[in-house]
């Protein structure tokens, strides 16, 4: 998060000044793709103790192989020259949440940064006044995402209820995501991973607002039984393919009993484990995620996700 000023007006020394803001891409992008720019702005606020004395339209995102910095205006003026690719042409207000400026540029290969700011001169900016000076903004998440790219939340996990917590999604921070509880519309976070505690079983849901539309991920993170482990392949009960379509072998459980669960808890299959490495037709089952629990002659208990296709 950085602290911007977009706009100044002529009762200081320095006249129409401006902050920017840049960084550097790994690699150009790619000529002929489609890419979407996203970034977070908030109104630095009147009341704070440290006022912004604006609110300001235009503010926006260049994106260019690093000729900018060679403008000969200099770098705390408006760059009237320069029309960002991105940018927004209504006063942002908002000081207590955080704004979305987004939109998409067709990359023509030499894009290597990106420039944040208010490119317009004062004549041409839009204002609310609040009093004299200068106005401030925070920005925050710049993400510049190839159209197309869905959102990652990582494969499912298993926790023991009451203590453990699970990390799900993935490291890649600063893109336009939000993750909500399945079933409720309130966000629980915007970063790539996250770290869940549930007391049951619960299913996560991850959304990626990028420029052409909303796409989803979800994942499930189990919470076992009291007593019960996950199961684990290595010299223990384990089962396999997962995915499965119509049968499923079970090895290294003879003599266990095994029930399969659906996801709200019913009972669809039981069997006994006979052989050491024993074939079940699972057929019967509709397409859906299931719990199997493998039961032990000592009482012990396995349990494991299992996919049906």
């Amino acid at each position: 998060m950085a602290q911007v000023v977009m706009y100044f007006d002529n009762s200081f020394s320095f006249p129409n000044e401006r902050d920017y803001l840049q960084g550097r891409f790994s690699k150009p992008l790619t000529a002929g793709k489609d890419y979407c720019v996203t970034f977070y702005v908030s109104f630095g606020g009147t009341t704070t103790s440290f006022p912004s004395a604006y609110a300001v339209d235009h503010i926006g995102a260049y994106l260019d192989d690093g000729s900018i910095d060679a403008d000969t205006i200099g770098c705390g003026m408006p760059h009237p020259s320069i029309i960002p690719q991105v940018y927004t042409s209504s006063i942002i207000t908002d000081d207590t949440g955080w704004t979305m400026i987004q939109g998409f540029i067709t990359a023509t290969g030499t894009e290597r940064f990106i420039t944040i700011g208010n490119f317009f001169d004062n004549a041409h900016t839009d204002i609310i006044k609040y009093g004299g000076g200068f106005s401030v903004y925070l920005v925050d998440d710049v993400s510049v995402v190839e159209t197309g790219t869905k959102p990652d939340a990582g494969p499912d996990a298993y926790v023991s209820p009451g203590s453990d917590s699970a990390t799900i999604g993935s490291s890649e921070e600063g893109l336009p995501l939000t993750w909500f509880v399945y079933g409720s519309l309130v966000p629980i976070g915007h970063t790539g991973s996250l770290k869940v505690h549930p007391d049951t079983t619960t299913t996560y849901v991850l959304s990626m607002d990028i420029c052409d539309g909303v796409t989803f991920d979800t994942v499930t993170v189990w919470v076992a039984p009291a007593g019960v482990k996950p199961l684990t392949p290595k010299g223990e009960p384990a089962i396999w393919p997962n995915p499965a379509k119509g049968q499923l072998t079970v090895s290294n459980a003879a003599g266990n009993y095994l029930v399969i669960y659906d996801v709200v808890g019913r009972e669809v299959y039981k069997t006994t484990i006979i052989s050491n490495k024993d074939v079940l037709n699972i057929e019967q089952l509709t397409p859906d995620v299931y719990v199997v629990q493998v039961i032990a002659p000592d009482g012990s208990k396995r349990c494991m996700q299992l996919v049906k296709q």
